[in-house]
């Protein structure tokens, strides 16, 4: 079910003066810098503005320059604890962006434990309990087709794509069914899927296997490769080009996705643009009409996407295909004084609009090097010297808009191109080689501002200054007055902060003890008290009356955790919060170490490595399930106590006093229920909270064996090469 509009914002607007405004998240993981996952959050902010509801983002973000954390998984899946009402009314998943690191079973279950709050995935993956949102692959590669089939009139078409990714496989299942229902041959060995990841070299090699099979000269055996990808399709053009082979004389080469690379590509890519913004939006959309009915039926909704004509297939960008011959421009004799005058009068009010913030002078300079590049023979283009210096201008005076850049140079090529109707080829293919080089500057200056954007070296070179600060702090005051002066750097306009007493490898219980701003009288009463559940967060501190958008970042070191903040977002930009969470993490960390509040005791060895121990070491006098449940003690009550002494040297008098029996008692039921006595059991899981610790790489042999209540190291690395088999150095060589 659908809601209109209004209905959507009545909806809206009586949870707000019920002052239960709708909050929603959003979860995922990925390189969150990456363009696809910032456009999915964007779609999402801005949707979240227009309908004035609050914005939570919980995605996790994976592999940023500074610092790789290999555990960032294991962190990633707290953020499922906040996942509740009253924090979330519902929440936008992307369980797809795991694929690369579970199982699709595995990603299914952990997102399934959301339910039965109110979800909507964007990926490709089928989630039980959500509405899910896929691009219309079908309709995607029917629309290339179609242009293929019927602008060109192709008939010979070959296909590469990656067997790894599902999507991929999919668009050639649909490459297929086209072909079949347009009655064109699926020639043999024409369709070749790699059985490993995008990577240059495997794309080469099957492009080469289409150049050894088929001759591809002149459009022979082979006229049009659809490609899965515009990764695959601009490594494709290259390839070809290395082999003594022009796209699109020789072959046409269309991509799918719209990327980067679809723009700088040698001949820019014929693609699909996936419009990831459009979803992200509409994914909010959906989701609200999800919370306003939430028995409506869990269904999928295909988005459709749209077809990027360029060059690549045998076409002029649409922009400029469609445009017609304006008869007042192009004059018979364009270089008599007379009609070169009228031409640049007439070509300077078409442009004048284009560029607004140009004057006569400047549009004339450029008309002087439009006419340059067709008729001198220097090498360098002066209208992209032109171009690129408005660009650069633009830069230093604002922000830069990359959509307005390419909607003027398609303008720009609608106004010029048609001047060129009675010139020779070769001229035409020089000034849309000059348009080609336009579309990849503005595309390098939009990576190099995201760059800047993310990486600027002041503002590095300041955070690394911060970071010196924020170590040296001596006290969580001066970690405070840093984080202010730091949030006004980075332009970050508040946070709340939620800390707990001590730092541990459970999810930690904390209360808030820092805002920006700072917090008022009645929600200072609230500060210092204990948030029992991450989801249970009191929403006052997020702003009484006013809409939000916050990232959630969470605070550890290590596997050790100590809170958590919320930061007001200003930018989509989620390296910013990601960096500030490192810098404070670490800071928080050396402050809690000085004073005593590592606190080790806590639960960081997980039930089922618990149970693997139990179940390995079990001997045939283990007392039957039924049996067990009747006794004093259990099998859990005794592996919950030594998990949690896990840092203290064994102590079997002070074990059987806190359950109150004998030591005999205690020790015969724990043979008998677990297989071993108390010492073997609390030294083997000793061992695996030891390859716990050693796997993350943030502790010393002597750092492990304190921490692990062993007298010294030698004898901490007898007991493990007596369980393991192996040296902790050598299992560590072997495990990793």
């Amino acid at each position: 079910m659908a809601l209109k509009i209004f209905e959507r914002k009545q909806f809206l607007a009586e949870r707000k003066n019920s002052g239960k405004r709708v909050t929603i998240g959003f979860t995922g993981i990925a390189d969150l810098r990456h363009f696809i996952a910032l456009e999915y959050i964007k779609g999402m902010m801005q949707a979240a503005a227009d309908y004035d509801i609050n914005f939570i983002n919980m995605g996790e973000a994976v592999r940023y320059s500074l610092f790789d954390d290999i555990n960032f998984l294991s962190h990633y899946k707290k953020n499922f604890k906040f996942m509740k009402p009253p924090l979330l009314d519902g929440v936008v998943t992307w369980a797809a962006s795991l694929s690369e690191f579970m199982e699709q079973g595995a990603i299914k279950e952990l997102f399934g434990s959301i339910r039965p709050l109110p979800m909507v995935d964007i990926g490709h993956m089928d989630i039980p309990g959500a509405t899910m949102i896929k691009i219309d692959s079908s309709s995607s590669i029917k629309s290339i087709m179609e242009h293929l089939t019927s602008v060109h009139h192709y008939k010979k078409f070959a296909f590469v794509g990656t067997d790894v990714s599902e999507p991929q496989r999919r668009r050639m299942l649909n490459f297929k069914n086209e072909l079949k229902e347009r009655n064109l041959p699926l020639i043999e060995n024409s369709v070749v899927m790699m059985n490993k990841k995008m990577e240059a070299k495997y794309i080469d090699e099957a492009f080469d296997r289409l150049i050894d099979n088929f001759d591809m000269h002149g459009k022979k055996e082979i006229e049009a490769i659809v490609t899965a990808s515009d990764i695959i399709a601009a490594e494709g053009v290259e390839q070809l080009c290395r082999r003594g082979f022009s796209v699109p004389d020789d072959v046409a080469v269309v991509g799918f996705n719209n990327w980067y690379e679809s723009v700088t590509s040698r001949s820019p890519l014929t693609t699909i643009d996936l419009v990831y913004f459009k979803r992200g939006y509409a994914a909010v959309e959906v989701l609200i009409d999800k919370i306003f009915v939430p028995e409506q039926e869990c269904k999928t909704v295909y988005f459709p996407t749209d077809l990027i004509i360029r060059q690549s297939c045998g076409c002029l960008e649409q922009s400029v295909s469609n445009s017609h011959l304006d008869e007042s421009i192009v004059l018979e004799n364009p270089m008599c004084d007379e009609s070169e005058s009228n031409l640049r009068r007439k070509l300077t009010e078409k442009i004048r609009p284009i560029f607004p913030h140009e004057n006569d002078d400047s549009i004339s300079k450029m008309l002087d090097a439009f006419f340059s590049d067709i008729y001198d023979s220097a090498k360098e283009s002066r209208m992209l010297s032109w171009f690129q210096n408005i660009m650069q201008n633009v830069r230093k005076s604002g922000e830069f808009d990359t959509d307005y850049f390419q909607n003027a140079i398609s303008s720009l090529r609608a106004a010029l191109l048609p001047v060129l109707a009675n010139e020779k080829y070769k001229i035409v293919l020089g000034v849309e080689n000059v348009f080609h080089q336009m579309r990849s500057l503005v595309s390098v200056f939009q990576k190099y501002e995201t760059v800047t954007a993310r990486e600027n070296p002041y503002r590095i070179n300041n955070i690394s200054g911060q970071a010196a600060t924020f170590l040296s702090a001596k006290d969580m005051n001066q970690i405070f007055d840093s984080l202010r002066y730091q949030l006004a750097e980075l332009d970050i306009p508040g946070v709340m902060l939620a800390l707990s007493d001590t730092m541990s490898y459970s999810f930690p219980t904390p209360s808030i003890e820092f805002t920006i701003p700072e917090a008022d009288e009645k929600l200072r009463a609230l500060m210092h008290k204990p948030i029992s559940e991450p989801h249970l967060f009191p929403k006052e501190f997020f702003g009484s009356g006013k809409r939000y958008s916050v990232m959630l970042e969470l605070l550890h070191h290590a596997d050790m955790y100590f809170g958590y903040a919320f930061f007001e977002m200003k930018t989509p930009n989620l390296a910013t919060y990601d960096v500030i969470r490192l810098l404070l993490s670490n800071a928080i960390f050396s402050v809690y170490e000085r004073e005593g509040k590592v606190k080790f005791s806590s639960y960081k060895i997980e039930q089922n490595q618990i149970q693997e121990i139990l179940k390995e070491s079990a001997k045939e006098n283990a007392a039957p399930e039924s049996n067990a449940s009747r006794t004093r003690l259990n099998a859990m009550q005794i592996t919950d106590y030594l998990t949690k002494t896990i840092n203290e040297m064994t102590d079997i008098e002070k074990m059987a006093k806190h359950f109150m029996v004998s030591r005999s008692y205690l020790c015969r039921k724990c043979k008998e229920l677990t297989g071993q006595s108390v010492q073997q059991l609390h030294e083997k899981m000793k061992v695996e909270q030891a390859k716990n610790m050693l796997k993350s790489g943030n502790f010393t042999l002597a750092k492990i064996s304190s921490m692990l209540g062993f007298s010294n190291q030698n004898y901490f690395s007898n007991v493990f090469k007596k369980n393991t088999g192996s040296s902790p150095k050598n299992w560590l060589k072997n495990n990793t």
